[in-house]
């Protein structure tokens, strides 16, 4: 007889901390490995009776906890499974036997296994989720299908691979991955996961980044005693902030239960005459879609839907008119918000939450106003040489980047090294073509690496990138590189021979002046820096862009120090020497 037990490891909301499900980890009293174990009962034609009988001990341990409502249990199913009707059908009726409800219960599809038919797959998928179970797709971004199994299943929830969340703070590339998957996420209606997390720093990046949820050894490792698991896990990071007045903008549109029927659906279209859609959600008030104005309109004008209407027995009609909707959490940035409802392609609307459950309704009037109250602050801010957002800006900008803090991120100032003698000879239309010249190189930047980029006014320019110091120096050198051979076509051919012009400096004097560079200063922010504030940032830059005016090669690339802790060190190496 085959002797084991299950482990759980909670998942966490990256918010609120709080347990929002748990993972049952099979551990076989004899050391077995449970992949074999499944590979057995394939190769023996058992794999369905085995998997049934598995989960179904999960769910019964489960059933023991009390953690209170809301919280999931979230099981692996082999996609080997798939085409077997009846060990799904004991799978899916498994919960209500030890009195747990289905939405309490998590299937996690695993890409590591491909199914014997994907069309397989995704009608049982269906029939799964429309027996109120909730779908994961685990191991995301390592498997067999990628996009296309997360297009076919429809998920409530995707895990991303620990492959990306590991060292996730200091690895720029995987943080742009996590960060497009997360935006398409929220678009599309379902809630992330960030699995492996080790690190606090890892944590919180995942959460900065947008994360819903997240599970690893940092939150903490799988136990078979149900005594070692608690509400909450407070212990792993300071919660983050609840809002930033969203909640202003919010409708109270009412939501309604899944299992309603189609005459409490109208009660809330008629309570909330101006909505255009009534989210739908589940017994614990997460959401699971929305019902939308245009799809019940025909039971108003069909000869049996006012029977329809009047007939309470008629239930469940709000999960078969859902739709899934656009979805934000209200601590989200308002950046963040405006591109899940432009990346949804929607006009109807987007739901806010708070720790997963639903917090209100954005409509799109909202959201309109939301765009355009941004763009009028950029238009009054952009400067109007170049188009480049200006200094307000750049102080929101630092703001935020202070406020996140573990993301990698350095910030740059840049200069140009003898721009009125330029200026002065060849006049200011072909100062103001250079302006422009490298306002297009740092455009082409921020597409690159996702960086923010802005003009402080004259040949001062400012750039923010989502990369470490190292990296970040590589791709500064690119930009400047380039900007120096395309601004030398400016110059008459004797000039660029010449390699400078001569000019007046500032004092009157001629001398001479090497053709237009642009020195620039890095500044490579701490993983800690909720304590620095904004003076002690732009001190530092014009530190550094003093030291980058005077080097060889125009650029100088500081560490953070506080100015104080500077001045400091530089008086104490004073008196050393």
């Amino acid at each position: 007889m085959f002797d084991f037990d299950y482990a759980f490891q909670p998942i966490v909301g990256t918010t609120s901390l709080r347990t929002h499900g748990l993972e049952a980890l099979l551990r076989p009293a004899s050391g077995a490995v449970p992949g074999d174990l499944l590979d057995r009962a394939w190769s023996n034609g058992l794999l369905g009776n085995t998997e049934a009988a598995l989960i179904d001990a999960a769910i019964a341990k489960f059933a023991r906890l009390d953690l209170g409502a809301g919280t999931r249990l979230f099981c692996n199913l082999d996609n080997r499974i798939f085409g077997s009707d009846a060990a799904l059908e004991a799978i899916a009726a498994a919960p209500r036997r030890h009195g747990i409800e289905p939405s309490a219960f998590c299937l996690e599809l695993s890409e590591r296994l491909a199914p014997q038919s994907a069309d397989v797959m995704e009608a049982s998928v269906a029939r799964l989720i429309g027996g109120n179970l909730r779908i994961a797709i685990d191991d995301f971004g390592t498997g067999f299908s990628g996009l296309h199994m997360l297009m076919r299943v429809h998920p409530h929830y995707v895990k991303i691979d620990r492959f990306f969340i590991t060292d996730l703070a200091r690895d720029p590339r995987k943080q742009v991955v996590v960060a497009n998957l997360v935006r398409l996420a929220h678009s599309l209606g379902f809630m992330i996961i960030a699995e492996g997390v080790e690190t606090e720093a890892d944590f919180r990046t995942a959460r900065d980044i947008g994360c819903d949820l997240a599970q690893g050894y940092l939150i903490a490792r799988p136990t078979v005693a149900l005594a070692d698991l608690r509400p909450a896990y407070d212990s792993v990071a300071t919660p983050a902030m609840s809002g930033h007045g969203l909640d202003s903008l919010a409708e109270p549109v009412p939501s309604v239960p899944a299992h309603a029927p189609i005459a409490d659906v109208m009660a809330a279209f008629s309570a909330a005459p101006r909505a255009r859609l009534i989210p739908v959600v589940d017994a614990d008030n997460l959401p699971l879609g929305a019902v939308y104005e245009a799809d019940v309109k025909p039971f108003l004008y069909n000869q049996f839907g006012h029977a329809l209407l009047a007939n309470k027995g008629v239930v469940g009609a709000a999960a078969k008119l859902m739709k899934r909707c656009p979805i934000s959490d209200v601590s989200a940035p308002v950046d963040a918000i405006v591109d899940n409802f432009v990346v949804a392609g929607g006009t109807d609307g987007l739901i806010l939450t708070r720790d997963g459950r639903y917090a209100g309704f954005l409509s799109n009037g909202a959201l309109l106003r939301l765009v355009a109250e941004r763009d009028v602050a950029l238009a009054r801010d952009q400067n109007p040489l170049t188009h480049l957002p200006g200094n307000g800006s750049i102080s929101r900008h630092i703001e935020q980047t202070l406020s996140i803090g573990q993301i990698s991120s350095t910030l740059v100032l840049f200069d140009f090294d003898g721009f009125k003698a330029f200026n002065d000879t060849y006049g200011f239309l072909n100062g103001d073509r250079a302006l422009r010249m490298f306002a297009d190189q740092l455009r082409l930047a921020a597409r690159r690496d996702g960086a923010f980029v802005a003009h402080i006014g004259g040949d001062d320019f400012f750039m923010s990138l989502p990369l470490d110091g190292e990296t970040a120096e590589a791709s500064v050198r690119r930009l400047v590189d380039k900007f120096a051979q395309d601004v030398a076509s400016l110059y008459e051919p004797a000039h660029r021979a010449a390699g400078g012009i001569s000019a007046l400096d500032r004092a009157g004097v001629r001398r001479f002046f090497p053709l237009l560079r642009a020195s620039a200063a890095l500044l490579v922010l701490p993983a800690d820096r909720t304590r620095l504030a904004e003076d002690e940032i732009v001190a530092r830059l014009a530190e550094g862009k003093n030291r980058a005016k005077a080097s060889r090669d125009g650029i100088a690339v500081n560490s953070f120090m506080p100015v104080r802790d500077a001045r400091a060190l530089q008086a104490g190496l004073r008196l050393a020497v």
